[in-house]
């Protein structure tokens, strides 16, 4: 469901919203309502044999299926500052705000508990810190090291890691960690 379609009533007043092209409005108060990308980052951390570090998703979605770590900004916080503490909750690992490098950014639909959010993600790349080893918390399954050519690419959990990693090889072709 989209998520025009879940949200049909004002949270101010109570009225139905009136669906528009890009919000809800409600006719009774006049609050508008828009579809705004909720911001998240993806990172690739990098070892020093140039294989990517994966995810294996312990909850939906997704559940199964491999995510680059990252996560949802909260407020307040900025896209780097979101990238090192995903990293930190989700592996245990210690990456810093300098050693990220940005990639590119997309949108993309996220379907949470039935309805079709809208997340524009900004990708990362850095190197893999060394001498650390994951810890992978409660919503990681799994993790592993993969090389460029080695990817489970029929395994993605979201259909935009298509493009993280064809902006990912095109900058890492001109770029150094």
């Amino acid at each position: 469901m989209k998520i025009k379609e879940a949200f049909r009533f004002c949270p101010r007043c109570g009225s139905p919203f009136q669906p528009r092209e890009n919000y809800l409005e409600c006719n009774r108060c006049g609050l508008h309502f828009y579809f705004n990308p909720k911001p998240c980052t993806a990172i690739a951390l990098i070892n020093d044999r140039g294989e990517y570090l994966l995810v294996k998703r312990a909850v939906d979605p997704g559940k199964g299926l491999w995510d680059l770590p990252g996560g949802f900004v909260e407020e307040g916080e900025t896209f780097e500052e979101n990238a090192v503490r995903e990293v930190q909750e989700e592996l245990g690992l210690s990456i810093k705000q300098g050693d990220l490098k940005y990639v590119a950014a997309h949108t993309e639909p996220y379907l949470f508990q039935d309805i079709e959010y809208l997340t524009l993600a900004a990708c990362f790349v850095a190197k893999y810190p060394d001498g650390e080893s994951p810890k992978p918390a409660d919503d990681v399954a799994d993790f592993h090291f993969f090389k460029p050519g080695g990817l489970p690419t029929d395994k993605f959990a979201f259909a935009a890691m298509h493009k993280d990693f064809e902006a990912i090889g095109k900058f890492l072709k001109t770029n150094k960690l």
